[in-house]
């Protein structure tokens, strides 16, 4: 992170606003209140282990992913002491600190009152620091957002990575061609028909993305098409078409709230990442993420791995998260493996050995 605007060296509190001018530096940043986490006491006085659910074990291997059902800022922490620097891509779709209720992912849960944006910017840097230390050098991390929080994560992402190392793409997310569906709801001012989503490199110097498909018009049809990854994310679905693909697993569009089109996750993906690489995602919604990567493995035999985390509230994780991933394998035959895990935290004696707890 930069210096702390007020001469510190950043680990003292920030300021009371969230996004201010510091004038001493004549230029523009983020100062923000830190706050702490609340599992922060227990993973400094404990050591973290993996624990599967062998009943829901799915597969035999020998290559297995992961879905671990746990606080993602506990399983991040794990994930950094047993993978080191060696994911190539992370998918982050965080709640979007609308204060909106019954989304099935806490996005009420930050809420506090005036100072909600400070919490939300307290509760994603943690979670992206983490994330960049688990990059490999080719690394890319994907961050969506809505017109929330885009500015101010888009500078907070160019503290933690660099400035140099950040770029903002657009997804349309409503287009004729895929929204049969769609139920409009009336716009306050302005109709919002995007979200962003930040790309984020560990190196950028030492990335170099491979080309995306792409539907091009080809008179009254539409072919795919290798093309470089650009600013504008159109064509790989929308929100409308994301619950269509709910409905097609679940029989019922509104399973899940928020989902993301599958064809937009498995595209981005294609771009940051090889034929073996690992895939992280610590906001893991319905699963979406790991059913791109099943989905592009099977069609440039790929070996790739993904690692999904969600907490279980509402019971996601178990009852949407898993059971999407469990129906599209037997349905589209996915020659995968999946262990479902929960992160432990054991704490520390001082003879450095360790007890249950957690």
């Amino acid at each position: 992170m930069s210096e702390d605007p007020n001469g510190g060296d950043g680990s003292t509190p920030r300021g009371q606003r969230e996004l201010a001018r510091d004038p001493s530096a004549g230029t523009s940043g983020l100062r923000f209140e830190s706050h702490a986490e609340p599992s922060q006491a227990a993973l400094e006085h404990g050591n973290t282990h993996l624990v599967e659910r062998r009943h829901l074990r799915i597969g035999s291997g020998p290559r297995f992913n992961q879905l671990i059902e746990a606080e993602n800022f506990v399983a991040l922490t794990h994930l950094v002491t047993d993978l080191g620097s060696s994911v190539d891509v992370i998918y982050v779709d965080p709640p979007y600190n609308t204060g909106m209720q019954n989304l099935g992912y806490g996005d009420h849960a930050l809420r506090a009152g005036a100072d909600k944006h400070s919490r939300w910017l307290s509760f994603m840097e943690h979670r992206l620091v983490l994330s960049r230390q688990l990059l490999s050098a080719r690394g890319v991390l994907y961050l969506h957002v809505d017109e929330n929080e885009a500015a101010a994560s888009t500078l907070l992402c160019r503290e933690i990575f660099g400035e140099n190392n950040v770029d903002v793409l657009i997804w349309p997310k409503t287009d004729p061609r895929f929204d049969q569906n769609r139920v409009e709801k009336p716009p306050r001012t302005i109709k919002l028909v995007h979200e962003y989503v930040v790309a984020c490199f560990r190196d950028r110097d030492q990335v170099a993305l491979n080309q995306v498909l792409r539907p091009v018009s080809r008179g009254s049809e539409w072919v795919e098409h290798p093309l470089e990854l650009d600013s504008i994310l159109s064509g790989w679905g929308t929100t409308s078409s994301a619950k269509d693909e709910l409905a097609d697993v679940f029989g019922d569009r509104y399973r899940f709230q928020t989902p993301k089109p599958m064809r937009l996750i498995k595209e981005l993906v294609r771009a940051a990442s090889g034929r073996e690489s690992v895939v992280l995602d610590f906001f893991a919604g319905s699963g979406t993420t790991g059913h791109a990567v099943m989905d592009l493995n099977i069609e440039d035999q790929g070996e790739r791995r993904f690692i999904l985390v969600n907490n279980d509230e509402y019971g996601i994780c178990r009852d949407i998260t898993y059971e999407r991933l469990a129906r599209v394998m037997e349905r589209e035959g996915y020659a995968e493996s999946l262990k479902f895990l929960d992160v432990r935290i054991e704490r520390k004696q001082p003879d450095g050995g360790t007890t249950g707890g957690g």
